[in-house]
Order: structure tokens, then sequence, then C-alpha cells
């Protein structure tokens, strides 16, 4: 899996996400003629890249392939012709996740897996408004037999995607899974639980941070810090991890221009020469 946090600020947007990846690996059918699946885990992969044009940044997570390539693999290799209109901008954002998914169509059709269950990533992707100091993020979801797309994080404020449990109790003040326990304790309905949610007039650790004026180097310390407190429970919980490994980091900054940067946790070295993170 993967703990991919996302902070849109007033003028720029902040990527973060682990290392550890998990495959999906398609194993057969089984008597019945179910699908059949291993997960196989690597433990240095960089979810966070651009595009050659440096103009659009994407973060992915969950099973990184598209057919017989990964979904960062793809975006690295395109240059990315964004327009000068958020039309265009939609319109090129549709057929760059168009294309991925005809990839990863081709793969699996050589199957027997259903389309419902062909894996997929998420992807957050985000680049520069045209002719407006401010940055757009949107959603693609690449899992099963039709893609989806959304624009997201419209105003400034924090997006978490992966597995994400620990770090949302943090910024939203609960469990889901602790909520929900009881709420079946109490005899209450899941409607009434999201009612009584947003009825509330408590305010959350999110609601307290100002996304709108927080510095960027402030926004990678805290997308930083959520994603290694991520790892650090997976670590110590039971079960095989889903987060791990360096924390990897993207900018999108708007000003004075619009530019991306990077700042790898990792880099790519020979095993047995000491690296310096």
């Amino acid at each position: 899996m993967t703990i991919a946090i996302a902070i849109r600020t007033g003028s720029a947007v902040v990527f973060a996400a682990d290392s550890k990846v998990t495959v999906p690996c398609f194993v057969g059918l089984n008597a019945a003629g179910d699908p059949q699946w291993e997960d196989q885990t690597f433990d240095n992969a960089t979810k966070v890249v651009h595009d050659r044009s440096a103009t659009l940044m994407a973060m992915v997570a969950g099973a990184v392939t598209i057919g017989d390539i990964t979904a960062t693999d793809f975006i690295l290799m395109k240059q990315i012709d964004f327009g000068t209109s958020s039309g265009e901008q939609d319109k090129a954002i549709q057929e760059l996740i168009n294309e991925m998914f005809d990839l990863k169509r081709a793969h699996w059709e050589k199957t027997k897996v259903p389309p419902d269950d062909w894996p997929g990533p998420t992807l957050l992707l985000a680049g520069p408004r045209p002719k407006e100091n401010s940055p757009r993020v949107w959603k693609a979801n690449l899992h099963g037999a039709t893609p989806t797309i959304s624009e997201i994080l419209t105003e400034p404020w924090i997006e978490l995607e992966g597995s994400y449990a620990e770090v949302f109790s943090l910024l939203y003040g609960f469990h889901w899974d602790i909520v929900g326990g009881m709420c079946n304790e109490l005899g209450i309905t899941h409607d009434q639980r999201r009612e009584a949610i947003r009825k509330s007039k408590v305010l959350r650790p999110a609601d307290k941070i100002d996304f709108r004026a927080i510095p960027i180097q402030d926004a990678i310390d805290l997308a930083v810090f959520l994603a290694t407190v991520q790892v650090e429970m997976d670590r110590f919980l039971p079960g095989m991890p889903a987060c791990g490994g360096p924390i990897d980091v993207m900018v999108l900054q708007m000003a004075p221009e619009a530019g991306i940067i990077a700042y790898p946790g990792k880099r790519v070295h020979h095993p047995r020469v000491s690296r310096v993170d």
C-alpha cells in the first residue's frame, strides 16, 4: 500500500509519499474459476514524479502498474501540453488517464480476470492553473473497468490516499473503526453518525491549521511528519506493514513563477556503498 499526502496551500501543492509499494500479482484461477492474487511488496519505490516538461506532477497510491509499465514511469516519459485554458487542461488530463487505462486494458484483456477486478492505481495530479497564480489538483482512479477523474483541493486543504487510518485519526480526532464500534453499541445508524459528525461544533486538528497561509517549508514538514507517523505506526502494529521506507517529496510552487521542485528521500545507489539520504 502507500501513505500519500497532498497539501494545497494558497499558492503551492506539496506531495509526500513513502517508498513501500504493493503489486497485486495474478497467479491464475482457482477451481471455481475465480481469480487468485498474491501481493508482492518492494521497499524502494518512488511514487512522486513529474512529466518531462516539469509541468505536471503526479503521486501514485495502490497498485502501481498499468499493464507492463508502472504509472510513474509512464508519466516520467510523457511531455504534457497543458494548453492555455482550464478546459484544455481538463482535456489533457482526461487524455493522459485514457492512454494509461488503454495500456492497462490491453494487458488484462489477455487474461480471464473480470474487468471489475482489473487492478490499477489511484493518482493525484497537480499543475498550474492557466493565467492565475494558483495550482489545480486532480484525483484519478484507474481500478476496475472504467477510470474516474475529478478535481479536488479546489481550496487549500489536505488530502490523504492509501493506508492512512492512524494519520486520519490525528487530523480529524477519531478512528472510523472505533467510532463504528461505539455506534453499534449505542444503536446509532451510520447516517446518524455522519450527521452528528457534520453538525459537531468542535474544531478538529485539521480545522485549526491555516492551509491558505502555511509556508511551503512548513507544509513539507507537516506532510513528512504525517507520512512518518503512519510508517512508524505500521511498523509497530501487527501484520505486514502497508507503508515504509524514506519519504519522497515534490512541490509545485506558483510564486514567483510556476515550477516543480523534487526533494527525494532516497536515491538509486549501489547496495554495498554507503549513501547519504
